[in-house]
């Protein structure tokens, strides 16, 4: 049985933040109200997403550095510590490193 992201979260505040891709040599910025998902895939990196609501675990990437904001319900606390669904986390801070 699926269950629904965190109603809760999707009231947060969103700030605009930095991907910072070191094995793509790359530095993307979020905009608030933009994931990360579609951020990746309009610069041409190479990212699978099935449902884009943090439920199915198909987006899942490891984080190296930053704060992530998890919003999903597909990650264990023990997963979260070390992979982010990057269709709709968000960072806390100004910017999230991410292992691409």
């Amino acid at each position: 049985m699926q269950t629904a992201p965190d109603t809760a979260s999707a009231a947060r505040t969103e700030h605009a933040f930095e991907l910072i891709l070191p094995r793509s040599q790359m530095r993307l910025p979020v905009a608030p109200g933009e994931s990360m998902a579609d951020v990746l895939q309009l610069a041409g990196v190479p990212l699978e997403t099935l449902c884009e609501q943090g439920v199915c675990g198909t987006c899942v990437t490891r984080w190296l550095d930053g704060e992530p904001d998890h919003r999903d319900s597909c990650l264990s606390a023990a997963e979260q510590a070390t992979h982010v669904a990057v269709c709709c986390a968000r960072s806390h801070g100004p910017t999230l490193t991410l292992d691409l």
